[in-house]
């Protein structure tokens, strides 16, 4: 062989490409498709983990409310207690009546079973239940502590060993007039908002709900945990976590070894822990059957890329694919109104950009209701319950909005910071009841009379009330308070212990025109500061409190 010949085959060898065109093709479909499955199974893997943090977020709620259930039912029984302690702290006790008294006193409430009377010496004296007159209860530890402490005492939980309900004793000494204790006043709670959390927890699948007190043992749960009531789990893992804190959440196996997403919190009052536990694979279901999808979608889609790429050639696979993968990424950054179908397509490629197109409008579907469901959701948040009005949370929003319109205007923002005078010995006098609808109407009164003028009418807790008036200076401020202090008065709500006889309020006014030296924490303090002055003055007042600051920004 010549030289020149041996040239010619080693320059050849030295010039062929490493990977063929459609090898080439292949690497580059596969580069541009890999990214677009693998963000799929990224979000499926993310779709997981925020399923595991909502259904924390559902059992932290649900949980919430089941000891806010308990911490009302004994905030009612504690005053229903404190009535029946007043009374036979003055009458003398008479056997033929007082339990017809009590029994009329309790008729419509009906997680108190049992309500009794018992002297010093701890022999029930009176009771709603029959049975119950003449035992002696010196020897609970619920009675002996009201007896010393002289205060309110709820006992250990009690098991009823016939229907497996669990009941409290709540007790409340009975003080006489020369500070003496003339005997003990006990009522017998029915928990049955327990069984009530626990049937509203039945409809979910794998749902549990367990009541441990602070020594361990079980003492109410859901269906699934009847048959461990009565019993100790101070060394299970379970138990050892909801001890050990007042309130947490927890994934670990329950004591029916069910692996549950666990929220548990501190029942007031008491050592014990209510836990609301999710079946693990309920939460998950589905979505891990998903994610092994697709990957298996991932490998099958990989080799029809292959197949594509080898036979397809540049015009068939390249842009196609080039083109999808920019339609995928509108719709990662978002862009979710645009179509595949818009382009034409080869027949191979139609059904992808179809299932693109598909996923885009669910997708936009889905994030239309979500935004529908967070605005309902944070309307929600941010209105009283009892009174219909914006809560706290609702007034700081609209505040720092009225605030910033203000700013920019550099108009004047007037607040008024209104309370009920004397209202806890309203509500002492007249219950909770007869309290709530006295909120209402001065809540609906506010609103009535400065309908033109505010912009938001605000409980800003328990009597307090508070009104954003923008654009208003303060006279005119002040002008509309005297007229909401006499509308108010006007009511004429009954009120024994008000030196006019009537529900009125006192009113703190305050109006400045923010600046960047003021924060809106100076015009609620100012205004605050003046409602106070308008207690000072006898109550039933109006004061427009300027402080130095707020005077000279205005």
């Amino acid at each position: 062989m010549s030289d020149g010949q041996a040239k010619s085959q080693t320059s050849s060898r030295r010039h062929k490409p490493f990977l063929s065109i459609r090898a080439r093709l292949l690497v580059l479909a596969l580069l541009a498709i890999a990214p677009l499955m693998l963000e799929r199974v990224h979000g499926l893997e993310a779709a997981r983990v925020a399923r595991t943090e909502r259904a924390n977020a559902d059992v932290v709620d649900l949980a919430r409310r089941g000891v806010e259930a308990q911490r009302d039912i004994i905030s009612s029984t504690r005053a229903i207690l404190q009535i029946v302690s007043r009374v036979f702290a003055k009458v003398p006790i008479d056997r033929s009546n007082c339990s017809q008294y009590m029994a009329g006193l309790t008729a419509n409430i009906p997680w108190i079973r049992d309500i009794s009377v018992a002297a010093a010496d701890g022999r029930i004296i009176c009771s709603t239940d029959p049975m119950a007159i003449g035992l002696n209860v010196s020897d609970r530890p619920h009675f002996v502590n009201a007896l010393h402490s002289r205060e309110f005492v709820l006992s250990n939980y009690l098991i009823n060993h016939v229907n497996q309900v669990p009941s409290l004793v709540a007790t409340f000494p009975v003080i006489a007039d020369d500070s003496s204790v003339k005997g003990v006043a006990l009522a017998v709670i029915n928990l049955q908002w327990i069984g009530d959390l626990a049937a509203s927890m039945a409809q979910r699948q794998g749902a549990s709900v367990v009541l441990l007190d602070g020594n361990g043992t079980l003492v109410a749960g859901s269906a699934d945990q009847q048959r461990f009531i009565g019993k100790r789990f101070a060394d299970d893992a379970l138990a050892r976590e909801l001890l050990a804190h007042d309130e947490g959440t927890t994934t670990t196996a329950g004591f029916d070894g069910v692996r549950r997403i666990f929220a548990y919190v501190r029942v007031p009052w008491t050592n014990a822990r209510l836990a609301i536990g999710l079946d693990e694979s309920s939460v998950h279901s589905g979505i891990d059957n998903k994610i092994n999808f697709a990957y298996l979608q991932l490998l099958l889609f990989g080799m029809f890329v292959v197949l594509l790429a080898w036979f397809g050639g540049e015009q068939l696979v390249v842009k196609p694919i080039r083109s999808l993968v920019r339609t995928a990424a509108r719709f990662g950054r978002g862009d979710l109104h645009v179509r595949a179908s818009q382009e034409p397509w080869v027949a191979e490629f139609a059904p992808l950009a179809a299932a693109l197109d598909d996923m885009a409008a669910k997708l936009a579907a889905r994030e239309e209701e979500l935004q529908i469901a967070n605005q309902h959701l944070e309307e929600l948040a941010s209105l009283d319950g009892l009174s219909g009005l914006a809560n706290r949370r609702g007034f700081d929003r609209e505040l720092n909005r009225e605030w910033q319109r203000a700013s920019e205007k550099c108009g004047p923002l007037a607040l008024m910071m209104v309370d009920i005078d004397h209202f806890k010995l309203f509500n002492d006098r007249y219950g909770h009841v007869a309290g709530d609808t006295c909120l209402r109407a001065v809540g609906e009164t506010l609103s009535l009379v400065t309908l033109d003028e505010a912009v938001l009418v605000a409980r800003y807790g328990g009597e307090e009330f508070a009104l954003l008036l923008p654009g208003l200076d303060l006279e005119r401020a002040k002008a509309i308070a005297d007229e909401a202090r006499k509308a108010v008065e006007d009511l004429q709500i009954n009120h024994a212990e008000s030196s006019c006889g009537y529900v009125t309020v006192s009113i703190g006014v305050e109006s400045v025109i923010p600046d960047k030296f003021q924060t809106t924490a100076d015009l609620i303090e100012a205004a605050d500061t003046a409602l106070y002055a308008a207690k000072r003055r006898g109550r039933n007042n109006v004061v427009a409190h300027v402080r130095p600051l707020l005077r000279a920004a205005s």
